[in-house]
């Protein structure tokens, strides 16, 4: 995903396996039980995709918290032509749609952590299955430098 028509690299949800980073791991009341994107039903794979689409909108958009999240995540490239390491988070989707944060692996530092928050807490999206693990885990990466 371009980030800016003018901008050389790219950030984007990554695919992890099939379905964009769909990593499934269960709600409350059925704590430690996942499920891997091959084994997942395919309305789940279909939800991930679409969650994966508006998170990545979400993340090019020009506002203050997605333009700082981008600028922490560039200074962790490792070279000009790798993509910067993944940041994988995990969001609970409630009945309405309303997407929460629930964690996320480690961020450059704690403005990074305070922007993807912003970024993405209080955003709406389909309801998800009734019956869908959570939290929904996807990862966010820049691309290498064109």
């Amino acid at each position: 995903m371009t980030v800016r028509r003018s901008r050389l690299s790219t950030l984007r949800a990554l695919a992890a396996g099939v379905a964009a980073a769909l990593g499934l791991a269960a709600p409350v009341s059925a704590a430690g039980q996942s499920l891997s994107p091959e084994a997942a039903p395919k309305e789940w794979i279909a939800y991930a995709e679409a969650s994966m689409q508006a998170m990545n909108g979400w993340l090019a958009e020009e506002g203050e918290a997605a333009s700082s999240l981008r600028r922490s995540l560039e200074l962790t490239r490792p070279a000009p032509d790798q993509a910067t390491p993944a940041v994988e988070v995990r969001l609970f989707i409630d009945k309405n749609g309303s997407v929460s944060l629930h964690g996320h692996s480690p961020l450059p530092d704690a403005d990074a952590a305070v922007a993807l928050r912003s970024v993405l807490n209080g955003r709406r999206l389909a309801p998800p299955p009734p019956d869908m693990l959570q939290p929904l885990r996807l990862a966010i990466q820049l691309e290498p430098n064109a």
